[in-house]
């Protein structure tokens, strides 16, 4: 299970002496631009809007001649994420909103705190994974495939009334999806949606009910989503969840 180590925000910096950590560390720059350089010489050179993985134990230094402003996430056992160091793109902004909305959540008190931060975290890593993909799709596709990620837990989202807000034909569009992912969008919905709850059931920690998992993953109807789910694994969610 992910554990979240820390998380917190910096204000302008110029210069982070060489150090290291015991957990995996995000590093997402929200303004300006520097360098992350390491003892074996390489260094990756980063902007606002990137993010740098580190992996634990590595000696490194974060050194800029204007200046940057970044977000930091510790985060532990999670030593097979990554043996090396690589930057990601974020693409439209969206794992810099998930780290503050992180942000935020680490400092409150609220019930299922810790299984809320497990789902930021799974979610962050996912995406990271993603931005680190070599495979590139179209702009409407990129688009269109985010929007589904977000909304995987929004029981009213249709996307059918999503792609007509595009300035394409919503049958394009969809066929458009399908060969560039190899799944249409209402299955690629679906196959994140059921991860989600294969997630939240085996969760060691988890004690929320079916009824709150199906809400979670995007079914407003337990039983119809039982069904999706025991098609989907051959198994009924109540015979995997962990108790």
């Amino acid at each position: 299970m992910l554990n979240l180590a820390y998380i917190g925000k910096q204000g302008k910096t110029l210069l982070i002496p060489s150090h290291s950590h015991p957990t995996l560390e995000i590093i997402c720059c929200t303004h300006g631009g520097g360098s992350i350089q390491f003892d074996n010489g390489n260094s990756i050179e980063y902007i606002s809007g990137e993010l740098l993985i580190i992996p634990a134990n590595i000696k490194h230094m974060n050194k800029s001649s204007s200046g940057f402003k970044n977000i930091y996430l510790h985060i532990s056992n999670q030593s097979i994420f990554t043996k090396t160091p690589f930057k990601a793109i974020d693409t439209n902004g969206q794992i810099k909103q998930l780290l503050e909305h992180l942000l935020l959540v680490s400092a409150q008190s609220m019930k299922n705190r810790s299984l809320i931060i497990q789902n930021y975290l799974d979610l962050i890593l996912n995406l990271i994974h993603g931005a680190k993909d070599t495979t590139k799709y179209s702009e409407f596709v990129e688009k269109l495939k985010d929007k589904l990620i977000v909304n995987l837990s929004d029981c009213d989202f249709k996307i059918v009334d999503y792609l007509l807000t595009f300035p394409l034909n919503a049958e394009y569009l969809r066929k458009l999806f399908t060969k560039e992912t190899g799944i249409s969008p209402l299955k690629f919905l679906l196959k994140i949606r059921m991860e989600n709850a294969e997630r939240l059931l085996s969760l060691t920690s988890n004690n929320m009910k079916i009824e709150e998992i199906s809400l979670m993953s995007g079914f407003s109807d337990p039983l119809y989503f039982s069904r999706q789910f025991k098609k989907y694994y051959g198994v009924a969610p109540s015979k995997l969840k962990t108790h």
